[in-house]
């Protein structure tokens, strides 16, 4: 990391809402809550607490980095036009970082994994997906392929991959089967502390 670099991370692609600081010191503080439909207000509180908490003021801030999608088109746009307004109003570089990838990041952070299919539900019968594998030197996940919206009767879980997201349980929920040897966390949501890592 660079000297004197201070990146906040934003994360309000689903019902969750997530913030993240990575300082100059290697130091991460985070803020993540459930808030369906409150993004809007539970956002400034929780960029104003990871401030705090690091001592810091929005204008010591280096870079700003959001959750681009795919996700819910209301939460993705509030990321989106907070971290433009934080990137024009501070003139620092703008990061943008697929959700899936924050996903992939997250699962490998809390389960160890090495090789995972995110899935997110995007509801109408579909999903969005995508391949992701560790990449042991940096300890960051990359995404094999393309990422890609498929119908929940096609979402198949490739041998040895971890699956994540809500886009199992909505196809679980659908009567499609998900292949039962996997390791499966279908109620993991994106974090904005995976994001910020990314980011980085």
């Amino acid at each position: 990391m660079k000297k004197n670099t201070n990146i906040l991370a934003i994360e309000t692609s689903t019902e969750a809402c997530s913030v993240a600081l990575l300082t100059d010191k290697d130091q991460l503080f985070s803020e993540f809550a459930l808030t369906p439909r409150q993004h809007t207000q539970y956002l400034p509180r929780m960029m104003d607490s990871v401030l705090v908490q690091a001592g810091l003021f929005k204008k010591d801030l280096t870079h700003i980095a959001y959750a681009s999608g795919p996700g819910a088109f209301t939460g993705v746009r509030i990321a989106a036009s907070t971290a433009q307004g934080i990137s024009i109003g501070l003139n620092i570089p703008l990061v943008a970082i697929s959700t899936l990838a924050i996903l992939a990041q997250h699962c490998h952070n809390l389960h160890h994994s090495k090789r995972i299919m995110a899935a997110l539900d995007a509801r109408m019968g579909e999903a969005y997906v995508g391949h992701d594998q560790l990449d042991n030197a940096s300890g960051l996940v990359e995404l094999n392929g393309r990422e890609s919206l498929i119908k929940l009767d096609q979402l198949v879980a490739p041998e040895g991959y971890f699956l994540a997201g809500s886009g199992f349980m909505a196809c679980r929920e659908a009567g499609y089967p998900v292949t039962a040897n996997e390791t499966i966390d279908e109620e993991l949501l994106p974090h904005a502390s995976a994001l910020v890592q990314l980011a980085q």
